[in-house]
């Protein structure tokens, strides 16, 4: 898989659309109950150029190839004149290469994709830019907005979906744009836009419908995301979900060669709520697991109370490949130069005087800091760390979800061990819980 394409809720189902294809990139799709269990219905939209023609497939969308889109549930007069019922109909808009932003559309749900007939509906191209349409409903100008990888972020707006005007233009981003609305730090009366792009750098501001403003003015890039497998971040529109919150996929990936696995080539982050903190004067996203996660939950738990740890490991009589993991240590008083925690053959170092985690593969981050990231405690030097770890990917969080980190690994597929120890000394462990995780596949 590539790019999430689009995604979906209606009629109690969660629906995703991603890019998929090395060389030529259609999109497929999947459906789900609970964003932890999905079903792949395999390829979606068939452009031109896809190498599914031979094997008897027909292109049913507008393109050579399927770029990355967005995806919105509409109904009634907009969904009458896209597709002739004003049943409910996802819709999807998409970049069609070599023609531009395009619609395509399903009324039963997904399972069968039709292509608009008038189709580019905005920003026709001879090539594959313009491209990444975001489309949101904005709800106090009543209109839909897109945000479009085109000089930065360009934004236009429609009433419906199909007649577009260009609004405004902001030299930030890069690719796949999506544009979310936060309250900062959980009140509901102080609402802030968030713009992010590919590589998850953000601005958080104002946004009226027209022009987005920066009130950040941060003087350092914002990344929600700091790891070398972030990319293409995308929201469900939180008014059609049932928990009424922005929850985030993306894929992990950042065009940095993978890690050799086949069949099996990429694969999505967990899903995360995505919030705004107010943090060391500057507005900051965060991105928390979604809580079923702990549906998943294998009993028991794994749990370690008050100890010092040193160079014995505290967790060698543990094993797992699968499993969400929270420590919290006590830096006070700690003698120790490094923590480290080891996942079979991988090895992730926190730097307790420079406050960074070291790993290998942070060279690889296309977009953001190669040096190892900030991971800093709190103001009582307490460092909290949450990590999810499957068999070829870890993500890791912190400082209540401002840090986070995720990344593609190869572990050795033969080992399960675990292990957590100090360098150079002890530091204290407050409390460690670990939970085992079911598989989702059977």
């Amino acid at each position: 898989m590539n790019d999430i394409n689009a995604l979906w809720y209606l009629d109690g189902k969660y629906h995703m659309l991603y890019q998929w294809g090395v060389k030529n990139r259609d999109a497929a799709y999947a459906s789900s109950d609970d964003l932890l269990h999905w079903t792949d219905h395999g390829l979606a939209l068939i452009g031109k150029s896809s190498h599914a023609l031979a094997a008897g497939a027909k292109q049913n969308v507008s393109g050579e190839q399927i770029y990355s889109g967005s995806g919105i549930v509409v109904s009634g007069p907009v969904a009458e004149k896209i597709t002739g019922s004003p049943k409910s109909a996802l819709i999807a808009i998409y970049t069609g290469t070599k023609v531009g932003t395009c619609i395509a559309w399903s009324n039963d749900k997904g399972q069968t994709w039709i292509n608009y007939d008038k189709n580019p509906v905005a920003n026709p191209t001879s090539g594959a830019d313009p491209r990444d349409p975001c489309v949101k409903w904005h709800e106090p100008t009543k209109k839909w907005v897109m945000a479009i990888y085109k000089e930065g972020t360009t934004f236009y707006g429609s009433e419906d979906l199909i007649n577009w005007v260009k609004l405004s233009n902001i030299k930030f981003g890069f690719e796949c744009p999506d544009l979310v609305e936060l309250p900062l730090d959980g009140d509901l009366k102080n609402m802030k836009w968030v713009i992010y792009d590919a590589a998850g750098k953000y601005l958080v501001g104002h946004f009226d419908g027209t022009k987005f403003t920066d009130e950040n003015e941060a003087k350092e890039d914002l990344f929600m995301d700091v790891g070398p497998d972030f990319y293409a971040g995308q929201t469900f529109f939180p008014f059609t979900l049932p928990q009424k919150k922005y929850i985030q996929l993306a894929w992990m990936d950042e065009w940095n060669g993978g890690i050799g696995e086949k069949p099996w080539e990429r694969n999505a982050t967990f899903p995360v709520e995505l919030g705004l903190v107010t943090r060391d004067g500057k507005m900051r996203v965060t991105r928390t697991p979604i809580a079923a996660i702990k549906d998943l939950y294998v009993d028991p738990a794994v749990q370690l109370g008050k100890m010092e740890v040193g160079t014995d490991n505290i967790l060698k009589d543990e094993r797992s490949k699968t499993f969400d993991m929270t420590l919290t240590i006590d830096l006070k008083g700690a003698t120790a130069e490094k923590i480290e925690f080891k996942i079979a053959n991988v090895s992730y170092q926190y730097d307790i005087a420079a406050q960074t985690l070291i790993y290998q593969g942070v060279g690889k981050n296309k977009f953001g800091d190669k040096q190892p990231p900030v991971l800093r405690p709190d103001s009582n030097r307490i460092l909290k760390v949450r990590m999810l770890v499957d068999w070829s990917s870890i993500e890791i969080f912190s400082d209540g979800g401002v840090f986070s980190l995720s990344q593609q690994v190869a572990f050795d597929p033969k080992d399960d061990s675990l292990s957590l120890t100090a360098i150079g000394g002890n530091v204290k462990l407050v409390n460690l819980e670990l939970h085992q995780i079911k598989s989702i596949w059977r």
